[in-house]
Formats: C-alpha cells, sequence, structure tokens
C-alpha cells in the first residue's frame, strides 16, 4: 500500500509505460513461441525455420527493451543468457529426437545451471530484483520447458497441456516480477531511459 500512495502523484511518461507493457507480455509471448517450436521439432507441426526467426526475433525484442533500461552493454550480456537458453532448449529436443541419453543429460544440467548466472547476472545490475527470487523462477521455467519437450516427445498430450498451461502462469509471474524491477529501477533510482 506504502508504494500505491507513494506513486500517487507520479507521472508515468507514456514511453516507458509501454516500455513496461511489453517487458511483462513478452515473457508469455516466448512461452507460445517455445512450444511451438518443440512442437515443430518432435512432430514436424510447423516450419522449425520460421519458428526459430521468431524467437530470434523476441529475443532482440527483449534486447532491445532491457538496452533502452540498463544501456547497450549490459543488454550485450542479457542477450547471452536468452540465446544460451534457446540454444541448449534445441540441442537438448534434437537430442531426445535421436534417444542420445548422454547429450539429453548434458544439456539438461545446462539448463540447471543457467539460472544461477543469469540471476546473479540481473541481480547485480537492479537492485529491485533478488538473486533467490530469479534462480526460483528461471529454474522452474527451464525445468517446465524441459518437461514439456519430454511430454511431447512421449506423446503424452495432456500431461503436455498440463505442464503449458502451467508455464503460461509462471510466465505471468516472471513478467510481472521483470516489469516490476524495470519499473521500480525507472522511479526509485532517478535512472532514465538510454535513447
Amino acid at each position: 500500500m506504502r508504494r500505491v500512495r507513494g506513486l500517487q502523484n507520479v507521472c508515468i511518461p507514456i514511453n516507458q509505460a509501454n516500455l513496461i507493457f511489453d517487458s511483462r507480455i513478452i515473457w508469455r509471448d516466448l512461452t507460445i513461441w517455445i512450444r511451438s517450436y518443440i512442437n515443430a521439432k518432435h512432430g514436424g507441426l510447423g516450419d522449425q525455420e520460421a519458428i526459430r526467426k521468431k524467437l530470434d526475433e523476441l529475443i532482440i525484442r527483449s534486447t532491445n527493451i532491457f538496452s533502452l533500461v540498463f544501456g547497450e552493454e549490459l543488454g550485450n550480456e542479457y542477450v547471452n543468457f536468452l540465446t544460451d537458453f534457446i540454444n541448449y532448449l534445441d540441442v537438448l529436443i534434437d537430442a531426445q529426437n535421436r534417444g542420445d541419453t548422454d547429450t539429453v543429460k548434458e544439456y539438461t544440467e545446462r539448463l540447471q545451471v543457467l539460472p544461477m548466472m543469469t540471476a546473479t547476472f540481473l541481480a547485480q545490475i537492479n537492485p529491485y530484483w533478488t538473486e533467490d527470487e530469479w534462480i526460483e523462477l528461471l529454474s522452474l521455467y527451464n525445468q517446465m520447458s524441459i518437461d514439456q519437450s519430454t511430454a511431447l516427445l512421449n506423446k503424452e498430450d495432456k500431461e503436455e497441456i498440463y505442464i503449458f498451461d502451467r508455464l503460461l502462469n509462471l510466465s505471468s509471474r516472471i513478467g510481472d516480477y521483470y516489469s516490476q524491477g524495470i519499473l521500480d529501477y525507472l522511479m526509485y533510482s532517478s535512472r532514465t531511459m538510454v535513447k
């Protein structure tokens, strides 16, 4: 309640309001397109290249938003975490399709370590984000993405739908946390967006 009272007399420029909204929904968009990509890789449903291009565009859009707030140098580091996630998941799915259990194990481990590195990075640049919260959110997201791929591989349609629903809910939580951290950063640390 204190935060609401503190913001009652604050005017947020429209460009910042739009940025906050975009930063929130990008996580949901990412979840939807990842599902399409996993489906395409497992069952041939859809054009893998076109869907991967869409995922790459989302990464660029997310990085552009990040760079506007935190600067281009940190944006360049951020894009590496997003790209690594997509690339690791891509290799894991290919390994699942081949039945290559060693590679599946290796890339599952990489996807389990990535949230810790990402969380450390995010918490260091924004005091309104905590490392523990990011580790929890991103670890869940990565594990659910692996579980979704496994369910699709095994043709467990009901399980995959259940996982996808949970991923959508989680992506909303991540989007809320991400966008609130950006808003707080811009409002309370006297920062302005980088032009």
